[in-house]
């Protein structure tokens, strides 16, 4: 017990002294101690405990732990899930403004305790770091591949300048999605579809294998054509599609008119 009283020592005097990290890093990784990080979650509860009881706030609590021991960003937002499950969003938040370096993890940790947030979770981490765009579909994609649909779109719609990026995160991590995301995203985002299928015609134009290893049909494409001309793109905005090999010109000529079979 007496390595957790030093350990907790040193934090609290840490988080108001930086210079104090080196020994908080002695004590936390003694050697002598038994499972020193087995216990870290705890200790980091107690010290949330202790600066809540100081009417220290949950979001400058979870700054402060993190500007100082980033390394310890999964136990310090752990800890901070179990003292206030009801501020969720706002540690998560918190976290990532304090180091956004630590997104990637600290969303991991997030989307694996509290799946039935991934929307609402990508959404809020997309807003806080959008440069971080695509280490936050990689995880949440690992942890929901089924709704990859509603995770692409949410992040296309909220930043369609990043519409390149996300989809080629979407071809590596959910290929089978990558299609049928940006249709959802043009029903989404209708005043942006001219540029969303130029960004895919940017992907697919050139491709030495037209054959890719993408599940997609001849309906999805026809579904895409008709969803984009109903948006406003042009026919000539859409023949790369012809022209590279992805849809015959007798479907195209007949998606286009409205008279597709599915």
């Amino acid at each position: 017990m007496r390595w957790k009283l030093i350990t907790i020592t040193c934090l609290l005097a840490a988080t108001l002294n930086p210079g104090a990290i080196r020994t908080i890093n002695a004590a936390t990784y003694d050697n002598s101690t038994p499972s020193p990080t087995s216990d870290l979650k705890q200790t980091y509860r107690n010290i949330i405990d202790n600066h809540l009881h100081k009417n220290f706030s949950i979001m400058r609590t979870v700054r402060i732990l993190i500007n100082h021991y980033p390394e310890h960003a999964t136990y310090i937002v752990n800890a901070a899930f179990d003292v206030r499950e009801s501020r969720i969003k706002a540690i998560v938040v918190a976290a990532m403004q304090a180091e956004p370096a630590v997104t990637y993890n600290v969303i991991d940790v997030a989307l694996a305790r509290f799946p039935h947030l991934t929307e609402t979770l990508v959404e809020a981490a997309i807003q806080t770091e959008p440069a971080y765009i695509d280490d936050i579909i990689t995880v949440a994609l690992k942890h929901q591949p089924d709704t990859a649909n509603a995770i692409i779109r949410q992040a296309v719609v909220s930043h369609p300048d990043f519409t390149e990026s996300v989809l080629r995160t979407t071809a590596k991590e959910a290929p089978n999605f990558m299609l049928s995301s940006i249709i959802e995203s043009i029903k989404a985002l209708p005043d942006a579809a001219t540029s969303l299928v130029a960004v895919l015609k940017d992907f697919f134009v050139g491709a030495e294998d037209k054959k890719t290893p993408y599940k997609i049909t001849k309906e999805d494409w026809n579904l895409l054509i008709l969803e984009a001309k109903q948006s406003g793109v042009s026919r000539e905005e859409l023949e790369w599609l012809v022209k590279e090999g992805y849809v015959e010109q007798e479907a195209f000529a007949q998606a286009f008119d409205n008279k597709a079979v599915y």
